[in-house]
């Protein structure tokens, strides 16, 4: 089961430089698809995911930097 904090941790990660913008875009798709969310949190882990998918979506060729300060701010307790 995917957590918010597992979320979090993510995008800190990329935040660091240890995970580059495309592949956070790429294991958000996966995680998406194949994994289930914490139950209180679903919503926000999914709205979260959805946005880092999106960020790098090489069909609308959009390459944007999503607000990551927001999108921690929605994982906050």
């Amino acid at each position: 089961m995917l957590t918010k904090q597992a979320v979090r941790g993510q995008i800190e990660r990329h935040l660091e430089g240890g995970l580059s913008r495309e592949d956070l875009s790429v294991w958000a798709e996966r995680v998406l698809r194949d994994e289930d969310f914490e139950p209180a949190y679903t919503e926000q882990i999914e709205a979260v995911l959805s946005a880092l998918r999106d960020a790098t979506d090489p069909h609308r060729f959009r390459w944007e930097e999503p607000d990551l300060d927001r999108l921690l701010d929605l994982l906050e307790d």
